[in-house]
């Protein structure tokens, strides 16, 4: 019976500490203008409303990520995983996202003009309600990804359909 109270016990321990580790990774209303990230371990974090302006996160782990309503501009991302992230509701214009596998990520209601894309992994992307202008997409894997629902596939054989002729 001690043997089991003990398990229980143990058991109850990790389910806490487990569920403070997930609380010390939401982020909030923090100001980080300028930071560097740089090998960090930020799997499944969580960064609401808060300035993230010329931001460099390098060789980092974004997966599960959820970014929502932050001030992005200018941001770079290089050398990272951000698979199954999430990103809603920014400004992210002239961001530069370089050498990321963004496999499976959900990006919603983002201005993501001047934006640069190079050496990406966009499988599996969703892309809904983004403004593009200006932006260049450079050696990008769009396997099954999608734009406002449309596959991207579809939309680079019409666009090769109309400047065909």
């Amino acid at each position: 019976m001690a043997e089991r109270k003990r398990k229980t016990k143990s058991t109850a321990d990790a389910a806490a500490a487990a569920e403070q580790e997930d609380a010390s990774k939401i982020i909030t209303g923090e100001s980080y203008k300028g930071a560097v990230f740089e090998r960090v371990d930020l799997d499944g974090a969580v960064f609401n409303a808060g300035n993230l302006y010329c931001v460099a996160v390098i060789g980092s782990n974004f997966d599960q990520t959820r970014i929502e309503e932050c001030s992005m501009q200018n941001a770079q991302f290089r050398n990272m995983g951000m698979k199954n992230a999430s990103f809603q509701a920014m400004d992210m214009h002239g961001a530069i996202f370089s050498n990321a596998d963004l496999r499976d990520s959900k990006i919603m209601h983002l201005d993501m003009s001047n934006t640069g894309f190079s050496h990406l992994n966009l499988s599996g992307a969703a892309f809904d309600h983004c403004v593009f202008g200006g932006a260049k997409f450079d050696v990008c894997d769009w396997a099954d990804a999608e734009i406002d629902g449309i596959p991207v596939k579809d939309l680079l054989a019409a666009y090769q359909q109309l400047h065909k002729n």
